[in-house]
């Protein structure tokens, strides 16, 4: 059986994350209305309703509340498209998936991709050097990629090519396909998406299939 304090921190502790997530979506409202230079704690504060004095309870300045902005974009990402691809059988439709589900989520939050886009092109450490850089995240986010294209090669299902190579072209096109999905206002993301996950099929087939 719970204590009472026991639930009293479960309860303080969702309220809190509930607020975390309410400023961090009016930085994305205001980044992607006015630019991340022009958004600054007062005016976050005051397009979410609250004090400035809210937003540096929950965060330690602008440069913490850009940093978990950023990742939790990511975090709702893996959240979105992990139970996808888990479903999916075989390697090809899991490949298909992980397309699939990153363009659908891409889709889905284009404002947020703006505005962390913005973020990450801007926002800089104690000396003056971009803080996300791709290099430094790009082996985590490529491993599960590379993983499921060696199954599928361990599975005689995918061809023989560098796995490394095919996962970063996977991820260049995805990435690129955030960029147009952001500029042009008529892209057809469901469609470039049958498009990409065609064309990769195509180039991870085994001759044998």
């Amino acid at each position: 059986m719970r204590s009472e304090n026991e639930t009293v921190g479960q309860q303080r502790s969702f309220i809190e994350e509930a607020r975390r997530r309410q400023i961090i979506a009016a930085a994305v409202d205001l980044i992607a209305e006015i630019g991340y230079g022009n958004a600054s704690l007062a005016k976050i504060a005051e397009h979410a309703g609250i004090s400035k004095g809210v937003i540096s309870y929950h965060f330690d300045g602008k440069d913490d509340l850009m940093t978990q902005l950023v990742i939790q974009l990511y975090v709702s990402g893996a959240e979105f498209m992990t139970p996808v691809i888990a479903a999916a059988v075989g390697p090809r439709n899991r490949l298909r998936a992980y397309i699939a589900s990153n363009l659908d989520f891409i889709d889905a939050n284009k404002q947020y991709v703006a505005a962390m886009t913005d973020v990450v092109l801007n926002l800089r450490d104690a000396e003056g050097q971009l803080k996300f850089t791709y290099a430094e995240g790009a082996e985590e986010i490529l491993r599960p990629l590379v993983d499921m294209l060696r199954e599928g090669q361990r599975d005689s299902v995918f061809g023989d090519f560098d796995p490394l190579l095919m996962a970063k072209s996977i991820r260049d096109a995805i990435d690129g396909t955030a960029g147009r999905a952001i500029q042009e206002s008529d892209f057809d993301v469901h469609r470039y998406t049958a498009h990409l996950c065609r064309l990769f099929d195509l180039a991870t087939i085994s001759q044998g299939e």
